[in-house]
């Protein structure tokens, strides 16, 4: 997990520094500033990843790595469907799984390791949010052809996320609230000056003063593994019962 400033210098190969110095108006690649907010990133990183996998911070560690197995189970079984084209061209959930959950579970992950709470927080209530979304559009306009169309009809019909979840499970609701206190709204502009707004530009190292917040993010993510559960069973069922429905007489 050890990260090297030089790295991020992309010099091409065979080219020297003073090749570079020698061309004009050509400044260096690597700030002094970027130099040191990469070794207070691998600093974190470092410190961080032994917090997270042998101290205060494994169970958060544990949520979050059991996140991204969820997501290899659950594409795995969708795979498992065939007709792949069709499957993903027309239904919101499995493009789901691969453009919202696939990026941001990662991004979690990373986020988590560089002590960027503020955006763990916000990742978890975006994959709530696009969860309902998601399984609400296939499940209001299973007759349209394609996923994006379905999407497009949803969001006409009902663009507040916070309704959609609710409708998708209502025990949820406490949590999105949660996640939503004091934060901007997600799916709406900002148009002026509520609540404040997390400062998470830079990485930062635990102390036990995370703990309550790291506390705050498992169970966070634990729910969403939940509510990610309960509703693949419950789209899983709907499909299956879908195409097990005998054709009409006259078909």
């Amino acid at each position: 997990m050890v990260l090297q400033w030089e790295h991020f210098a992309y010099l091409p190969a065979g080219v020297t520094v003073n090749g570079w110095r020698s061309l004009p108006v050509q400044g260096p690649l690597v700030s002094p500033v970027d130099v040191d907010v990469l070794r207070q990133v691998n600093m974190s990183l470092t410190r961080n990843l032994d917090f997270c996998q042998s101290g205060e911070g494994s169970n958060a560690w544990s949520e979050v790595l059991g996140l991204r197995e969820d997501f290899k189970s659950h594409l795995a079984w969708v795979m498992g469907l065939g007709h792949l084209s069709e499957t993903f061209s027309r239904h919101a959930v499995p493009n789901y799984l691969v453009r919202v959950l696939h990026p941001l579970s990662q991004s979690l992950r990373v986020n988590l390791l560089l002590g960027m709470l503020p955006d763990c927080f916000l990742e978890v209530r975006a994959l709530t949010e696009q969860l309902a979304r998601a399984f609400q559009a296939d499940l209001k306009f299973s007759k349209e052809a394609s996923f994006t169309s379905k999407l497009s009809r949803l969001d006409v019909r009902e663009p507040s996320l916070y309704k959609l979840t609710g409708e998708t499970d209502t025990s949820v609701l406490p949590l999105l609230s949660e996640l939503g206190h004091g934060w901007v709204r997600m799916d709406q502009p900002l148009t002026g000056m509520g609540a404040s707004l997390p400062v998470s530009a830079a990485s930062g190292t635990y102390t036990s003063r995370d703990v309550p917040e790291l506390l705050r993010l498992t169970s966070a993510v634990k729910r969403f593994r939940e509510l990610l559960s309960k509703t693949m069973s419950q789209w899983s069922s709907r499909l299956e019962k879908k195409d097990s429905t005998p054709p009409s007489k006259g078909s």
